[in-house]
């Protein structure tokens, strides 16, 4: 390009040079804080009970008056309130999701600090490979998700539904066994106890995560076909041919490869032929590129496990196989990654 030669602001190469852009990057942290201040102080559990001004929130929620103003105005733009003169309403979004009474709150997890404070050290863990949080290991995991698998189940409840639709739940064959490995609030197996009632699943997790497990089992109406199974899954005893369904529901990243291997190979065995493994995760393309959110998380895995990551299918295809598992395929439920299916002979 000569040196005179303008480039036009709409152009390709001037939207690649812009600057603003790394601005914007660098700021692109200030919804989450946002959001995360809205919820901690309760300001849409406030609007919700009819307090509707910046007064009536600052009273409510022991903020400034000037505080409060400036965080009601931002989360309008963010889309959670909307604001007509002084007055302030919640968004069907927030009303929905954000008022800490209702049934699908998600603000459990999102209104702690622990994913702020971890990422903060990235360029520390990076150096040192070393992580701030230990959260396979069992004190910290009963600790820590608890208030993390009450905002998962809202936000993979749809998607569990999608997915055992797609593996056939309430379909010809009835009474499936299942085994859910890691369960948390159960959110992947209860679809295939809701679709037939003839179902059985088996939840595994550590003692202090199925208490949390139960109170999901009641709200869903489906205890009675459930029994739960405490313990490690990286040590607990899964039996022989038993199963006709095992579920990885987001469980892989966090356990990393060597783990995730023998595990493939314990589940191998556990299930009865013709029975598959579903793995629900976040999965990048071979060269890691993309998409976007299974990339990051490969990054919160190193500050948040020891050895958690993100895999792509041609890893996961390759384990699978190892462990031996015939056939590996996958189906697509509209979330970023498909299900991958192993089909034992």
């Amino acid at each position: 390009m000569a040196a005179n030669q303008k480039v036009s602001p709409t152009s390709k190469n001037s939207t690649e040079l812009n600057p603003e852009i790394l601005h914007q990057l660098h700021f692109s942290f200030v919804p989450s804080r946002v959001l995360s201040a809205g919820l901690r102080l309760g300001v849409f559990s406030h609007i919700a009970g009819g307090r509707r001004t910046v007064s009536a929130v600052a009273r409510a929620a022991g903020g400034t008056e000037r505080g409060i103003r400036m965080l009601l105005d931002a989360l309008v733009p963010l889309g959670l309130l909307s604001k007509r003169s002084s007055s302030y309403a919640l968004t069907p979004l927030a009303a929905r999701y954000l008022v800490r009474k209702s049934p699908e709150y998600v603000g459990a997890f999102f209104e702690n600090d622990s994913a702020w404070n971890a990422w903060s050290q990235l360029t520390e863990v990076i150096r040192t490979g070393k992580p701030v949080q230990h959260v396979g290991e069992q004190k910290q995991a009963e600790q820590f998700f608890p208030a993390l698998v009450r905002t998962l189940h809202v936000l993979h409840r749809d998607r569990a539904v999608l997915a055992a639709r797609a593996l056939g739940a309430g379909g010809r064959r009835k009474g499936l066994r299942v085994l859910d490995v890691a369960c948390g609030s159960g959110v992947w197996g209860i679809p295939y106890a809701e679709a037939d009632p003839a179902t059985r699943v088996t939840a595994q997790d550590f003692p202090a995560m199925l208490q949390v497990t139960r109170q999901y089992l009641k709200r869903h109406g489906v205890t009675r076909q459930f029994d739960l199974l405490p313990g490690d899954l990286n040590s607990v005893e899964m039996g022989v041919s038993r199963y006709d369904l095992a579920i990885l529901g987001n469980i892989v990243h966090s356990e990393g490869e060597r783990s995730s291997r023998d595990l493939f190979r314990r589940l191998h065995r556990a299930l009865s032929p013709g029975g598959r493994v579903v793995i629900v995760d976040m999965v990048p393309n071979d060269n890691r590129t993309g998409p976007a959110f299974p990339v990051f998380f490969a990054l919160n895995m190193l500050v948040a496990t020891e050895h958690g990551d993100t895999f792509t299918l041609a890893e996961y295809t390759r384990w699978l196989k190892e462990a031996g598992f015939a056939r590996v395929g996958t189906k697509n439920i509209g979330a970023h990654s498909p299900l991958i299916i192993g089909t034992r002979d």
